[in-house]
């Protein structure tokens, strides 16, 4: 490959030692990074691309879907969604062909089944369970996935992952649109950072442990005035709030979990990291206790 100019790369940006053909390098970083990921996560249906994050990766698919004449629309409430996606995300609009989904809420842990029409293509919000006890389900459903690393991957914080399922036609302007946003620059350094987590990791990108919303945990947290929020088991996090409506930070001191005040609701989460295939962790006692050290 030919020497960088600078047009394509500022001199004073150039490295002194180690790779010194910049685009060469990010390619083969990105590659590595990506074919580690599908196959670590068993995946190998999907190509997978990397952005900045999972809000770059969401909007270059829409952009892909929406030029190439598609409508998509969102399902499920609006509290299933990133609330900071609010102003952006499409409407419902039952005319389309494509569905955007968020498959675990952040606020309160609701799991949607992703039981799409079969027609349609599924656009999943993966955040919260890509690297989980749900991934399986997941993979099984979707046909386009994005997520952060720097969740339940637990890899590094500044990347996102994008997985496309092969062989389907209606999804070939989707590889091409993120083929070329992932060719952008990006840093050396974070590349370099994601390959080195993934070589650590040694296929242990998935957060083995799951809590259980069943009548006992309900019933308990009931005693103490909370209620869970969540509608199914499997999820790595539990998401409460109060019986009454009262304020949590009335109830609870703010340590062990993350508080989201305009929901008034309090997520405690943890995380056992593990391979596909091992053995999925109850945490419920775990949790029990973060909650009872935060009661006040």
């Amino acid at each position: 490959m030919s020497a960088l100019d600078a047009a394509a790369l500022h001199p004073a940006l150039e490295e002194t030692d180690g790779d010194r053909h910049y685009f060469a390098a990010a390619a083969r970083l990105r590659r590595t990074a990506t074919e580690t990921l599908v196959r670590d996560l068993g995946a190998d249906r999907f190509i997978g691309y990397l952005t900045h994050n999972t809000t770059a990766g969401l909007l270059a698919v829409w952009w892909a879907a929406t030029r190439a004449g598609h409508r998509i629309g969102s399902r499920g409430l609006g509290s299933q969604h990133y609330p900071p996606y609010a102003a952006i995300l499409p409407a419902d609009d039952s005319e389309a062909t494509w569905e955007f989904r968020t498959h675990v809420s952040p606020v309160t842990g609701a799991v949607d089944p992703l039981g799409g029409g079969a027609s349609r293509t599924v656009l999943v919000d993966a955040a919260q369970s890509l690297g989980t006890c749900l991934t399986a389900s997941l993979l099984g459903a979707a046909d386009v996935v994005v997520a952060p690393t720097h969740k339940h991957l637990g890899l590094c914080v500044g990347a996102g992952i994008v997985l496309v399922r092969r062989e389907v036609p209606q999804l070939e302007p989707v590889h091409a649109a993120l083929a070329i946003a992932e060719s952008g620059a990006q840093s050396l350094d974070q590349l370099r950072r994601l390959t080195a987590a993934l070589t650590a990791a040694d296929g242990r990108v998935f957060n083995r442990v799951r809590f259980e919303l069943d009548d006992g945990l309900r019933s308990w947290c009931a005693g103490h005035g909370l209620r869970p929020l969540g509608t199914a088991g499997g999820v790595p996090f539990v998401c409460l709030t109060t019986i009454d409506g009262s304020p949590l930070t009335e109830r609870m001191s703010l340590r062990g979990w993350r508080h989201m005040a305009d929901a008034n609701a309090a997520r405690f989460s943890h995380h056992i990291p593990g391979r596909a295939g091992d053995a999925p962790v109850d945490h419920t006692a775990a949790f029990r206790a973060a909650v009872g050290r935060a009661l006040l």
